[in-house]
């Protein structure tokens, strides 16, 4: 993959917001059933309910945000999991069909950045949020980030400052080394979100995957 400048990059990426109030309210609700159910996986630190609403909430609204792009491209893009079940975690978020039957699965991973809210210092500080055993057919970031200096300040996540950042496919990652997170037990991979694959590109591949 080769890495792109800034400006491009810039351009490439899809900057929010993506979803209206009425479908963010709706990824509020979703957010609350969510927390009554889910369970803190080993690898990460110890949450309080607030801060796993929170993390739960942005996964959320990343989700369909990128479901909400994918279908304005034509692709046919749903959720992956029944979100009223006890069981709302099926190791990917997304599914992608075909017309011929075939389908294929895409992880999401929300993340937030605290310190960096210019856009080129994220794509180069940080990585995608992917461990070897979360790998799917596709595999898409979106970061959102505050900005303690704006005026008024942005001081929790928004809708207004996130964007759907680049993906990858399964074989992007092969040859690639995970490493730990510097504040988790958990893994993530040695790829900068610098060296994703940009946003535009990913309608014409899943067209040729899929058959369309």
């Amino acid at each position: 993959m080769k890495t792109r400048t800034g400006r491009m990059q810039r351009q490439l990426v899809i900057m929010g917001p993506i979803l209206d109030p009425s479908e963010v309210l709706a990824c509020v609700e979703t957010a609350q059933l969510l927390c009554r159910s889910i369970c803190d996986r080993p690898d990460l630190h110890e949450r309080g309910m607030l801060e796993r609403f929170h993390d739960v909430l942005m996964g959320e609204v990343a989700e369909q945000s990128v479901i909400k792009w994918l279908r304005s491209q034509g692709v046919p893009a749903e959720s992956a999991v029944d979100k009223a079940s006890e069981q709302p975690d099926s190791g990917h978020d997304i599914l992608v069909k075909g017309r011929q039957g075939e389908v294929l699965t895409c992880s999401v991973k929300s993340s937030i950045s605290a310190y960096h809210a210019d856009m080129d210092k994220i794509l180069d500080t940080f990585s995608i949020a992917t461990k070897a055993s979360e790998i799917c057919s596709i595999n898409i970031q979106v970061y959102f980030w505050l900005n303690l200096q704006e005026t008024p300040r942005a001081a929790v996540p928004s809708e207004s400052h996130m964007a759907i950042i680049g993906w990858l496919g399964c074989k992007d990652f092969s040859g690639r080394n995970f490493v730990q997170y510097a504040t988790e037990k958990r893994e993530v991979a040695n790829i900068k979100l610098r060296d994703l694959r940009a946003m535009e590109t990913l309608p014409g591949f899943l067209s040729q995957r899929l058959g369309e």
